[in-house]
This record gives structure tokens, sequence and C-alpha cells, in this order.
């Protein structure tokens, strides 16, 4: 696919579906719903008015799909520093809509700084996560919520300073 162009500067993936945005500072991470891709970019100052070049461009399918998959991007969720997580990250879904996984839709986990890198996937057990939230004081708790196959929602407590994640009830 190509890209979109915008006064010179490269824009979102032509056909990625940009779905939800979280911003830090003049940074934009844009999650994909249709490439299943989370992308980063800077703002820049107005009265420009246009995105930024993509800094980074990450997949976020977790690895050994079943074949058959369909995936498609959904939330997003950012964290800042705070005492007990000292650094920020961010919290991707990717929910399955085709031939699903025994291990259910996965969480991709980024760090945030010094750069934007991929930690890991947590798998939740849902069917096809439409909605995610943080909880808590210092958001140390991750809601997700699937709409197929058995539904339910899950409460999920961050560990290892954010970096990953652990089920709490469901």
């Amino acid at each position: 696919p190509g890209t979109f162009k915008v006064q010179g500067q490269i824009d979102q993936p032509t056909g990625s579906g940009p779905r939800h945005i979280a911003r830090r500072g003049d940074t934009l991470y844009t999650v994909h719903e249709l490439a299943s891709t989370l992308t980063q970019q800077l703002i820049p100052p107005a009265p420009n008015g246009t995105t930024g070049p993509l800094i980074a461009n990450f997949s976020i399918l977790p690895p050994g799909l079943p074949q058959g998959a369909a995936m498609a991007a959904g939330e997003i969720l950012l964290t800042e520093r705070s005492k007990h997580f000292p650094e920020p990250f961010l919290y991707v879904s990717n929910r399955n809509t085709g031939v699903q996984d025994p291990r259910g839709d996965a969480i991709a986990i980024f760090r945030v700084v010094p750069k934007l890198s991929l930690v890991g996937f947590v798998y939740t057990g849902l069917d096809q996560i439409s909605g995610m939230e943080l909880g808590g004081p210092e958001k140390e708790f991750l809601i997700a919520s699937g709409v197929a196959g058995s539904a339910g929602t899950i409460v999920l407590k961050r560990t290892e300073g954010g970096q990953n994640l652990e089920l709490l009830t469901r």
C-alpha cells in the first residue's frame, strides 16, 4: 500500500484504517484497525495543521495465530509515569473476527521511552475485545471486554512496572 501525502509530508498508510489515537506531548500514536498496526508520529506546531512523518510503524499481530484468523486492531491506552510505574506504556488490543485462537484475543504492550518498542503480548481469553479502560489511583488495572462467543469482562493488574498484565478476575 502507498501513503497519503499532505503538503509533502507522509501521513497514515493508505488503507490502514486509523481507529483510535493517544497523544503524549507532541507525539501521536495511532492504532490502525485494518492493518493491525501501531504508528508513531510527531505533531507539528500550528498553524501547519498537518501530521508529521511516521517515526515508527509496528505490527500488533500476536505470534502463532491459527490459519483463518482475521485480525482487526481495537483499542489503545496510554499510561504515564507514577510512583509504582516508573515509565509510560501503551496497551493495544487486537480482536479476531475469524478462526478463534484458544488463547483468546491479545493485548500488545509497548514501551514508550526512550523509543517505542514492543515488550510482548498478553492473551486474554476474550473473543473480539471491543473496549478497554484503565482504573485505580495509578491506573494499575486494565479492564477489557469481549462481545462475541461467551463474551465477558476481565480485570488485569499491571505488573513488572507495567511491562506485563496478570489476570485478577473474569
